[in-house]
């Protein structure tokens, strides 16, 4: 029974030790969805930029602004995108969205701008080159609305991470109860066969059977 103290320290220590490693592994997963769902918007984004420039490419060498001005616009008109520019090989704007917003009110541009600006939190730019050959025909850039293109399926993600973390929690209180249980019956049967020697009749010196 001495060894008994020692047993409840190792199976503490590894329980403690296996709800440490579910842990983990469970922020391990988290991680990883969030880069699934960030990777899978930005694969989505320069799909859509690597198309466009096929067409704007074809615009540029046939010098019409106006289908320039065009596909501005209509890649503009995605909700999940905030503006759109197209610029010619040495970085001159050629046509441009409504909504355009200069650079640098959208990365850290410049020794006076070492942080993100507000308004670049949550987006992200694509710039995709505009080729013909080996030949550099200009450059089209968009901002992608990566936070609000996200909301709803991050919604979803923190939805099931909480009933994650809420499983995790009610596993491990139902160890601590079942484990609870099984030391009071332990304890209860102990209890009980001290209390069956002690009431046993001492017949240690009674004579042999035969001999009065």
């Amino acid at each position: 029974m001495r060894h008994l103290p020692i047993k409840r320290v190792i199976s503490l220590a590894a329980g403690i030790l296996l709800g440490l490693w579910v842990l983990v592994l469970l922020i391990h997963m988290q991680g990883e969805s969030q880069a699934a769902l960030h990777s899978a918007a930005r694969d989505r984004a320069q799909a859509l930029v690597a198309y466009a420039a096929r067409d704007m490419g074809r615009w540029i060498k046939e010098d019409k602004e106006s289908e320039l001005e065009r596909l501005a616009q209509d890649l503009a008109a995605d909700p999940d995108i905030l503006d759109v520019t197209l610029y010619d090989a040495r970085g001159i704007p050629l046509a441009q969205s409504d909504q355009a917003v200069p650079l640098e009110s959208l990365l850290p541009i410049g020794a006076d701008n070492k942080s993100l600006p507000e308004q670049g939190k949550g987006r992200i730019q694509f710039v995709q080159e505009v080729q013909d050959g080996n030949q550099t025909l200009g450059y089209l850039r968009i901002t992608l609305e990566e936070q609000q293109l996200l909301a709803a399926q991050d919604t979803r993600l923190k939805i099931s991470q909480e009933k994650q973390r809420l499983m995790l929690l009610v596993m491990m209180l139902a160890g601590l109860l079942i484990s609870y249980g099984v030391r009071r019956n332990y304890m209860r049967v102990r209890k009980h066969k001290k209390r069956t020697i002690q009431t046993q009749p001492n017949d240690g010196n009674a004579p042999p059977p035969g001999i009065e």
